[in-house]
């Protein structure tokens, strides 16, 4: 597979030395392909670092790594991405994981306890990389600040909690255990005074606990100060100590790859081995390399200083300098704080950065700064490059064999002034959209002299624009020069090939603007500098819920930890790629379609079949069963044999011996095709008529006469776009035959166990009860992991049938985001007809929803999705139509909410639209077209307890709504580039599945003669808490310590025919369950308890077993009789009830920029008698989050030749991170909620409706670009497309710069 390497040298090779959690390690033959997570899961089974996206952009992998300074003479510790670390750089350092830091045997270290204790844990799969991320930042700094805790998060993705309960465990870590040291001290102060005999949370811990960092790394210098070279797996590396080594190793390597500190790029050329030679010189530990020297008018830093190595250094020894405002320190330092996050911050080096192709930040502050590179040949010949020379050169070296050694940066001299700023799609670990830095001198009598403004980002390089520099030179520093320079900058970049041109050049205007007026005002003071960017502001929040009596029977209704908190906080907790490997276990990976719509003539997999470890290919002629599958007609091929419907979709895979060998295979096979038409949007599909038959039409009066009696009309068209699920742990199967009678057992991380084990035996022919299907625990789903599961396990199994050796298939993140379903994108079209007073009388709604290639189940999304639509308002006369259209996309599918988001954000759309249109304030609007208590709604459901209006006015007085609104005013009044925005929205959403046939569950309960308990159920734990619910079900009901109950899994042989975990209602239904089987054992139970009242549960269950009483109870559940067709509208029982909902969100926009913040969000949501509160409100949270990523940040990007999905993980597809969440978070479940039909304990299902009321972030967003059109003279009412990404806000508050560019 790999090159021979035949060394050429004489020095003999090195063995590799590092630590891990303390013990030793040493490699004699390391190989340069492999990483670290590969080698901690794979070699050290060390599981609790996970892999969820190998692109270092998500954390769930973070490590700590330590070295021994020997200059320093102190241990350095810092975070790393153990995803991206080649494990050949580790040579002499330690490695910590989360199994090193503390373990539920022995003790859980205060970051973990805490993370369970404060509810910061919900799917786990990225917990492990958030107590490292924390762990390396305490013990660097025993007591960091809030704003140093939200900058080490930034790095670390989650998608479940919404990271509110997450910083505030990090924050009870400090050393008092409370938070106070984040506090300032006038709020310690305050605190302290409210204390009566609140204690630490954590118990102080015992640092010896800490991995002691290994002596022989502190007394060897052989590791720091010695040469090394690492010869294994094809390559050479090579790791010199000197400048002098390091060019003796240039002259005989001439075409030896460079590596200074992060290995992104390099890392994925060595492992498909596409490097120009197999020699790989490592420069991290060349001394000369390493110095930064302070010099008389600037700093010379080497290129294997590390940006982290950077900002310490300046933020350090160059602090006088810093503090002046307006300096080229200060700006560097901006420069170096908006470059990722620390985990890559801590390894990424100038030089690595600077001759790198791609998007980058300190390009183009080096352009502006006037920078010289330092080259170093072979021939000891140094060459010094201005830095504007080396950018029209393209990023080369003067010549092949130079070495970028280091980096002359001048700083500031008298009257010279520097800035440098970024706007990224997402603060916080993402690319600049554009970058811009902008240089000035001035004379004695403060003219301009010389200004240089530098644009990046806009094409491959930076530029400067040279007609502002000319059209400067000379002039008064006045404002009179902006329109001028602004003019010149569209005039130079308008012809620029650019994606989103009009606003990267708005952009590059704004920065002018904001850079010149800022280093203006510091030039020239005045009374008041004018404000820009956003309002600076931390994190916080609160959580307002009824706790019934701690000494209440009852462990229902308890805000009780996740059940399995301690296992996910150390990392013991197992996933699908957790599990051990068996002896003879394959792997195997997908040959796909490269084209989105083609027949395939031929394929030829010689090549694939000859390469070495591969042992076979699969496809579809090797499936015994059935070919098909589907949820309502099996029309989706396991294989394609015939024809390909979407780029990406698999026609066979490839079976080796490990899945780097099967990945690699993949590629070789040939695959030839004859294209045929495609469709890729819902206005293609429209036009070309692509759509199934199924037409949903909801009706209620006549539209056609409401409209035509209304005073008054309004026409309008919404979109929304897809979302990718991004669930941390990527899709994965492990399939292992039995010999035995055509056994079969399939583990899965799927959302439906039962489909997967129908499926699977449909593949292979053979009973369902040869298929055990094993779920443990999934590491996040929300929808992504229902029939795409079938996809993987499907094939999976079919390999490992065909081969009869256990087969493993785990996503790369890659794969995952360009094939799997999305959330449905949506285009509606209505016309409504109101009063002027705001009464909507006609509302006529026609619905398309964009499927993907397969309908699937999207004509139930699309159905819900009306459903959601219809819910809230009571419009006399409507008519809603809703359209599947079908494209060569991959197919969507179910996504939280399943259609009730896209339906909430267009009826909350056309009311905001009604709303300007008549002048009514939008909040005042939806209160008076409102369902009230008792009304019927479209679908025939009398909505007896509707709780939605007590939501929102508990809401509205919650945040002081009118209060608020005027502040928002008058700010707005007082800001000409920050507008801020405030919006009500509401959520209303069915629970109960309008099929009655899924309305039903099992449970199987078994009790121990030591009085243990064992639970199973068809439930699956997806991060929503399931377990520990019907775990606090199952005490309640038996009346005994939760310690005592237990759910190990869920498998289609205990409890077989499960519902899937989906609808917000698998509580409900696996909690009745439960609740059964509990109840009859304690049936059994009482006469014997009778008869001992005083005996323990361990006597008692002791007695029974003696007395040959059945511990075992099968129990099962079914609610409501009467189901619910969409055909017959009206007629039956849609739902069993409605989750309500209410929240206001206050928002910032930067008018420059399009950056937006969410100051505040307050959330009152109805969740019956809550079984658990504090899972409940984490439900809240990470679903409002989730639903703010939906309105504002994430979008899917596709070709628009090859239909292939271009977004490929969190490299590229932004969720919110821990920048993005209300800076004040506040959560109130609402009391004494009225209800019937609420059987387990009066609770009612939780996790997809909060999603819902994200919409309220794209009204208020709305209210703010509203306002900056207003300062513009532009009163209309201004659509704002949904993602409301920065561009769209920014071109949305318009002005002079914008008009200019349009």
């Amino acid at each position: 597979m790999y090159k021979t390497y035949k060394s050429n040298m004489n020095d003999e090779p090195t063995a590799l030395v590092f630590f891990v959690n303390g013990k030793r390690v040493s490699i004699e033959n390391p190989d340069p392909k492999v990483t670290l997570i590969q080698y901690l899961r794979r070699n050290l089974y060390l599981t609790g670092t996970k892999e969820a996206c190998s692109q270092g952009a998500c954390g769930a992998c973070t490590v700590m790594l330590s070295y021994y300074n020997h200059h320093q003479k102190k241990i350095i510790h810092y975070s790393g991405n153990a995803c991206l670390t080649l494990l050949c750089s580790l040579h002499g350092m330690s490695v910590t994981t989360v199994e090193g830091v503390g373990s539920t045997r022995n003790g859980l270290h205060p970051i973990q306890r805490n993370m369970m204790e404060n509810h910061g844990i919900q799917c786990g799969f990225c917990t492990p990389g958030m107590v490292m991320t924390m762990y390396t930042l305490f013990r660097n700094n025993p007591e960091p600040s809030q704003a140093n805790m939200e900058r080490a998060l930034e790095g670390n993705l989650c998608r479940c909690t919404g990271y509110r309960p997450i910083l505030e465990a990090f924050k009870k870590s400090c050393p008092c255990g409370l938070g106070l040291c984040q506090q300032s001290a006038e709020e310690k102060k305050e605190i302290e005074d409210k204390k009566t005999d609140e204690k630490p949370t954590p118990d102080k811990y015992d640092t010896t606990q800490d991995v002691i960092f290994p002596s022989e790394l502190q007394k060897s210098l052989e590791f720091s100060q010695k040469d090394a070279m690492f010869v294994g797996g094809g390559y050479k590396w090579l790791r010199p100590v000197s400048l002098n080594k390091l060019l003796d190793l240039r002259t005989k390597f001439p075409n030896s790859t460079i590596i200074m500190g992060s290995q992104t790029a390099i890392g994925s050329k060595i492992r498909n081995n596409t490097l120009p030679s197999p020699e790989i010189i490592c420069c991290t530990q060349v001394l000369e390399l390493r110095r930064i020297v302070e010099e008389k008018n600037g700093i010379t830093v080497g290129s294997a200083v590390t940006f982290a190595q950077m900002e310490e250094y300046l933020r350090g020894n160059l602090k006088e300098t810093k503090d002046r405002e307006c300096n080229v320190a200060s700006a560097l330092l901006e420069g170096l704080r908006w470059i990722g996050a620390d985990q890559l911050r801590n390894v990424a080096t100038i030089g690595g950065h600077l001759m790198s192709v791609g998007q980058h930040d300190l390009q183009t502050f080096m352009l502006t700064v006037g920078a010289e590179l330092n080259f170093i040949s072979p021939k000891i010949k140094s060459k010094r490059v201005a830095y504007e020379k080396f950018m029209t050169n393209g990023v080369h070296a003067p010549d092949p064999s130079d070495i970028l050694i280091s980096v002359y940066i001048p700083l500031n001299k008298q009257n010279e002034y520097m800035m440098f700023t970024k706007q990224p799609s997402r603060r916080g670990m993402d690319w600049a959209v554009v970058n811009s830095g902008m240089y000035l001198r001035v004379n004695d009598k403060k003219d301009i002299e010389a200004l240089r403004f530098c644009v990046g980002n806009i094409e491959n390089k930076p530029c400067i624009i040279e007609q502002v520099s000319n059209i400067a030179k000379g002039r008064s520093l006045d404002e009179k020069l902006i329109p001028d320079a602004c003019d010149v900058i569209i005039d130079q970049l308008k012809g620029c090939k650019a994606d989103s041109l009009k606003y990267k050049i708005s952009l590059a205007c704004g920065f002018f603007y904001k850079l010149y007026k800022q280093i203006s005002e510091t030039i020239k003071p005045t009374n008041g500098k004018t404000d820009f960017g956003l309002t600076p502001s931390l994190s916080s929040g609160a959580q307002y819920y009824d706790v019934p009596n701690p000494e209440a029977k009852e462990i229902v209704w308890k805000p009780i930890p996740h059940a399995a908190g301690k296992s996910l906080a150390s990392g013991e907790a197992i996933f699908i790629d957790d599990i051990p490997q068996y002896a003879n276990e394959l792997s195997m990976w997908f040959v796909t379609s490269t084209k989105a719509h083609a027949k395939i003539v031929s394929i030829d997999t010689s090549a694939a079949l000859a390469m070495p470890g591969v042992v076979d290919y699969v496809d579809s002629r090797d499936i015994p069963g059935s070919k098909t599958f589907g949820p309502l007609v099996h029309d989706i091929p396991l294989f394609a044999d015939k024809e390909v419907s979407y780029h990406g979709q698999p026609i066979g895979g490839v079976i080796a011996e490990t899945r780097e060998i099967a990945r690699a295979a993949a590629k070789l096979v040939k695959v030839e095709y004859e294209n045929l038409p495609t469709v890729f949007t819902i206005d293609e599909a429209i036009e070309k008529k692509s759509m199934i038959e199924y037409v949903a039409n909801h009706t209620n009066g006549d539209v056609e006469k409401g409209l035509k009696e209304a005073e008054m009309t309004l026409e309008g068209v919404i979109e929304t776009g897809a979302q990718e699920h991004m669930y941390l742990e990527p899709i994965a199967a492990l399939v292992v035959p039995k010999i035995e009678d055509k056994e079969i057992e399939v583990f899965i991380n799927t959302q439906e166990a039962n489909g997967v084990q129908a499926d699977v035996g449909q593949f292979l022919g053979i009973p369902y009860n040869r298929v055990n299907v094993r779920v443990k625990r999934i590491g996040g789903s929300f929808g992504g992991k229902a029939l795409d599961t079938i996809t993987a396990s499907g094939v999976a199994a079919v390999a490992a049938w065909k081969v009869n050796r256990p087969v493993r298939l785990i996503y790369t993140r890659t794969h995952d985001v360009k094939t799997t379903c999305k959330r449905h994108p949506t285009k509606t079209f209505y016309k409504a007809g109101f009063s002027k007073d705001g009464r909507v009388t006609a509302l006529s709604v026609d619905l398309y929803v964009n499927a993907g290639w397969n309908n699937g189940i999207s004509m139930f999304v699309l159905e819900l999705g009306m459903v959601a639509m219809e819910s809230t308002f009571d419009i006399p006369n409507y008519k809603g139509t809703g359209r599947v259209c079908l494209t060569n996309l991959p197919s969507n599918g179910a996504f939280r909410g399943f259609g009730a988001p896209q339906g909430t954000f267009i009826i909350q759309s056309i009311m905001y639209d009604i709303a300007k249109q008549i002048g009514v304030p939008n909040d005042k609007l939806r209160e008076m077209n409102t369902y009230k208590e008792g009304d019927k709604n479209i679908h025939g459901m009398v909505l007896k307890d509707f709780n939605l209006p007590v939501c929102w006015e508990d809401c509205k007085k919650q945040i002081k709504f009118d209060e608020i609104s005027k502040e928002i005013d008058e700010f707005n009044s007082k800001n000409k580039y920050r507008k801020r925005g405030i919006a009500m929205s509401s959520a209303v959403m069915s629970i109960g599945y309008p099929m009655v046939f899924m309305c039903q569950a099992g449970a199987l309960v078994n009790i121990y003669t030591d009085g243990s308990v064992l639970v199973s159920h068809g439930g699956i734990e997806l991060g929503q808490g399931l377990f520990t619910k019907m775990i606090q079900v199952a005490a309640t009901v038996l009346e005994i310590p939760v310690e005592k109950v237990y759910i190990s899994e869920t498998n289609t042989v205990t409890v077989p025919n499960a519902t899937e975990t989906g609808g917000s209602f698998v509580t409900d239904l696996n909690g009745g369950a439960v609740m059964n089987a509990c109840q009859i054992l304690k049936d059994r139970l009482q006469p014997l308890r009778d008869t001992m009242p005083e005996a323990s549960w361990e006597q008692l269950i002791q007695a029974a077993y003696f007395s040959r009483i059945s511990l075992s109870a099968s129990g099962f559940y079914k609610s409501r009789g009467e189901g619910y067709d969409f055909q017959k509208q009206g007629e039956g029982q849609y739902c069993l009830y409605n989750s309500y909902g209410a929240a206001c969100t206050v928002v910032e926009i930067d008018c420059l920029t399009g950056e937006h913040q969410i100051l505040r969000a307050d959330i009152v949501f109805d969740v019956g008698k809550s079984l658990n509160p504090a899972i409940d409100v984490g439900q809240i949270e990470g679903g409002y989050v989730q639903g703010t990523g939906l309105m504002t940040l994430e979008k899917v990007m596709f070709d628009k030749d090859s239909g292939e999905v271009t977004s490929y993980g969190p490299g590229n597809y932004k969720v919110p991170g821990i920048r993005n969440i209300p800076k004040e978070f506040n959560v109130t479940l609402l009391k004494e909620a009225r209800g019937d039909n609420r059987p387990l304990y009066s609770s009612k299902g939780i996790g997809e409706p909060p999603l819902l009321l994200a919409a309220g972030v794209h009204l208020a967003l709305r209210e703010a670009v509203s306002a900056a059109r207003k300062d513009q003279g532009l009163t209309n009412n201004y659509r704002l497309e949904c993602p409301a990404t920065p561009e769209k806000i920014r071109m949305g508050c318009a002005g002079p710069m914008v008009k200019k560019v349009r």
